[in-house]
């Protein structure tokens, strides 16, 4: 009985130093990673990233009329979003029918390496943008200048972008033409008037 017990201890102790030893091989062999090794983002990756996001507006969009939203509750949310916004759309119309828009159509190109081109009454305009679809927010940024708007997607091929009233205004002055007082008064008109207001172009490709 004691030899049995002997031999058993040997077995064991063997079995155990083998296993040991197979286990520091396979482990060493196959390189574990720590888990700071499998959760690194690189560079690379945010740039994939970002080129994925950028494919979804890539392409050229083209004016298809004015486009207004509301944020906020105030006297136009109480007015009902859908009456104000039709209300305030017909301004608009009239608006970028006095400025030109509607003959010289804007338009809006936008590239899957994050650089954007604006053509709009006769000017050209080249930049860069960053598109955040979870907050339907778009920064565009010409020498440095950045104008953030609300970017919302009408299905596969149209959609609408708008900006806070005075950053509009900003855009209409970038582009060098926004010349004639009686438009510059009819948009701020728009600002005088309400409050949480966005203005913008509907876009279709």
């Amino acid at each position: 009985m004691k030899h049995f017990l002997t031999l058993l201890c040997a077995l064991m102790m063997v079995v155990t130093s083998t296993s040991c030893k197979t286990t520091a091989a396979t482990g060493s062999d196959q390189g574990l990673l720590h888990p700071d090794q499998v959760f690194t983002v690189t560079d690379d990756d945010i740039a994939r990233e970002t080129r994925q996001i950028n494919s979804t507006l890539q392409g050229e969009w083209k004016y298809n009329g004015p486009s207004v939203d509301v944020k906020g509750k105030n006297l136009i949310a109480g007015m009902g979003k859908a009456i104000a916004k039709g209300k305030l759309k017909k301004k608009l119309k009239k608006a970028f029918k006095k400025v030109g828009l509607d003959k010289a159509r804007p338009q809006f190109a936008f590239n899957e390496d994050g650089t954007c081109a604006i053509r709009m009454l006769g000017t050209s305009v080249n930049g860069t943008y960053n598109y955040n679809p979870s907050q339907d927010k778009i920064t565009i940024k010409w020498h440095g200048v950045p104008i953030t708007a609300r970017l919302k997607r009408d299905g596969k091929k149209k959609m609408h972008i708008t900006f806070d009233t005075d950053k509009f205004l900003s855009l209409m002055s970038l582009m060098g033409k926004f010349s004639d007082s009686s438009a510059i008064k009819a948009l701020t008109m728009l600002i005088d008037n309400y409050d949480d207001v966005m203005v913008g172009f509907e876009l279709k490709q």
